[in-house]
């Protein structure tokens, strides 16, 4: 009976409040110090923020000064994890003490901590920077000094986002938590881009004051290149202060690091915004970033096809609250946009995936009101396991129509590679749209799974813009593709040719209002060169323009980060050539100062500081994203965080030892 009593005991020791989270990557943004002692402390480490932003039509530079002090008697080493937006390219660290500035410089990953290690016990204050996802980073802060402050700075550069006429600025501020399934595939295996340490566990917690713990300070000084209508945020209120031809934009008040900031300008009415060209020569060789929107006109003469729209809606317990709400409300609307003539069907997917009707039907007053009860029953728990409901998705399309899959979620997932692989495999004719949920979804998978499933990513922030960014979605799935953009040789010398790399190398395709992105670096003049691009039933074409001044600074950087972009691509077809592809990442990470999969910044005050005194670990809690629920009295999330089935899995092992127990007592 001893071993039985045992097992009760050790069944309740393992609590379904603390296994829930257990399927979750714990990478967010902020501060952490982690103790050596096997009783770890917490401690509230003061941190704030400033951000300074230039924008020059469609390129941003972003420079972040995080400052946080160490208000202890001991020697610290920090390890800082934040946020950015997944098309950066960090190029520069610069760690200031009082007045002394340290720059960090580019090395192969592994030789970077090997510099900074050494630095760490050398008593040197040291910075190290790396890449954990395309769209988080981890910076490592060897000994800092009793009641020191510490100022980590770094810099980047990105492209504008354009839509239609309205062009958006976006800074991620807080990560939602990644739910891990416990299986892997052979393609996660592969993925030695994911950084274990870094995603270790980080305790969280939830302000309830109404005045910001972790503020930040927003400083944007925009030159949008036209005169404009409006300047706009979701989430913050700006204040505008106009200064020649352009703005400079701050905040009414420091904001709480939860929420990702977002700033939006509109052009005035009739601006149309018109084929852009930068230049920047280094050396003998001129990097060219192309910016051009496709004639919208002859898309919408196009007849519209009948279409099969499958709706995939997130409910897994990192949707609760508000995230819910705008997935109801939005596959609502959806459903109101369908023509008569197209075909529909949901699933629905938290630990398991769910599918309102065997075939998708057709739109009738019968499979509405079906459809109504079915998103009525959604309820937010469980696990975030997509892979179930993409395999649900995917499958052979209907001949006759255009058959486009539509995923509601804040993609809280970790095995982002797997689905990709997954997608790429399965899509088939199928076109795939993401739709990001929440006040910080993870962009990088919601990007890339729509760069993979051929389709576009739109973000909704607020429940009040549901409609109107449906509309334009839907505005946009109306009509034909443009597709198989490429550029058009017929007539181009040799030498043009042999010069020019594009990137990226395949062009992705077009949808009503959408821009062309395209960088290409060139010894010659491309100016006889021709991109074109074709609908379904008309041939669309565009000249590149001669090369500019060669002086817009950071193109080059642009090129570099879209051609690692494309050797991770092809990577993630080709496992059989990894070490070759990791090769020329590294090579050109390296050649251009960014940070990637395989290489970090590093920078490494010179005199030792601390000769003698051991370095303490202390760890600061994390910001949950806005609208997630507090965590509970034990420091943990519980169920609605995205547990997966912990707590049936726990009232079946109960019951099971419970009969065990009688079965036992009777033999007895």
């Amino acid at each position: 009976m001893k071993p039985f009593i045992f097992s009760i005991i050790l069944l309740f020791s393992l609590s379904p409040t603390i296994q829930a989270s257990s399927n979750y990557d714990d990478d967010y943004a902020g501060i952490s110090f982690k103790s050596t002692n096997s009783d770890k402390s917490y401690e509230q480490m003061p941190l704030s923020t400033d951000v300074r932003v230039t924008i020059n039509g469609v390129v941003a530079r972003t420079q972040i000064t995080h400052t946080f002090s160490n208000q202890t008697e001991e020697w610290l080493e920090g390890i800082y994890r934040f946020p950015l937006p997944e098309n950066a390219a960090v190029d520069t660290l610069k760690m200031i003490i009082g007045e002394q500035i340290i720059e960090g410089e580019i090395q192969e990953k592994q030789q970077a901590e090997r510099t900074y290690q050494a630095a760490k016990k050398a008593g040197k204050r040291a910075s190290l920077v790396k890449q954990v996802r395309p769209n988080l980073f981890t910076t490592k802060l060897a000994n800092i000094g009793p009641n020191e402050d510490i100022k980590v700075q770094i810099e980047f550069q990105q492209l504008i986002h354009i839509d239609g006429t309205v062009f958006t600025y976006k800074l991620p501020l807080g990560v939602t938590p990644r739910f891990q399934p416990s299986t892997q595939t052979i393609s996660q295996s592969f993925d030695s881009t994911i950084d274990s340490e870094a995603l270790s566990n980080v305790v969280t917690t939830f302000n309830t004051n109404s005045q910001p713990d972790r503020p930040v300070i927003f400083e944007i000084e925009l030159n949008a290149g036209f005169e404009l209508a409006k300047i706009d945020s979701p989430h913050h209120q700006l204040k505008t202060q106009p200064i020649g031809n352009k703005q400079l934009i701050t905040l009414d008040n420091p904001a709480q690091a939860e929420r990702d900031f977002i700033l939006k300008w509109h052009p005035q009415l009739g601006h149309k915004p018109k084929a852009t060209l930068l230049s920047e020569t280094i050396g003998h060789e001129t990097y060219n970033l192309l910016v051009i929107l496709p004639p919208t006109h002859d898309l919408v003469q196009q007849q519209v096809k009948p279409r099969e729209v499958i709706f995939v809606v997130d409910s897994s317990g990192s949707m609760s609250g508000e995230s819910m709400q705008q997935a109801k409300a939005g596959l609502r609307f959806a459903l109101k946009q369908l023509n008569s003539n197209d075909s529909f069907n949901i699933i629905d997917f938290d630990s398991n995936a769910k599918i309102l009707f065997q075939d998708a039907r057709n739109i009738t007053e019968d499979t509405l009101l079906d459809a109504e009860i079915f998103i009525d029953g959604m309820n937010a728990d469980g696990g975030t396991n997509i892979a179930s409901a993409v395999e649900l998705a995917l499958v052979k399309p209907d001949s006759q129509k255009l058959r486009q899959i539509i995923f509601l979620t804040d993609g809280s997932i970790g095995n982002e590679q797997q689905i990709f692989s997954m997608i790429r495999q399965k899509l088939g004719n199928n076109r795939l749209f993401t739709i990001g949920i929440g006040s910080a979804p993870n962009s990088y998978f919601m990007t890339k799974a729509a760069e993979e499933g051929r389709g576009t990513f739109t973000y909704i922030n607020k429940i009040e813009q549901v409609q109107t960014e449906l509309a334009n979605l839907f505005k946009k799935l109306r009509y034909p593709v443009l597709s198989n953009l490429g550029i058009d040789t017929n007539g181009v010398s040799k030498s043009a040719l042999d010069s020019m790399e594009l990137q990226p190398k395949h062009l992705r395709d077009l949808y009503l209002g959408e821009p062309l992105y395209a960088t290409y670096k060139s010894l010659a003049s491309a100016s006889s060169m021709q991109l074109k691009g074709y609908a379904d039933t008309y041939e669309w074409d565009f000249k590149l323009p001669n090369t500019t001044s060669g002086k817009d600074k950071g193109v080059a950087k642009l090129w570099a980060l879209m051609k690692i972009d494309s050797l991770r691509n092809e990577m993630s077809h080709d496992y059989r050539q990894a070490e070759e592809y990791k090769q020329q990442i590294t090579d050109t990470a390296l050649n251009f100062h960014l940070v990637s999969d395989y290489t970090s910044l590093v920078a490494v005050d010179k005199t030792p500081v601390n000769v003698s005194e051991k370095i303490k670990q202390l760890q600061l809690a994390n910001r949950l994203p806005a609208g997630w629920k507090a965590p509970n009295a034990k420091g943990t999330h519980g169920y609605p965080q995205g547990g997966t089935d912990s707590q049936l899995m726990f009232l079946l092992g109960l019951i099971s030892l419970l009969l065990s127990g009688v079965i036992l007592f009777r033999r007895r």
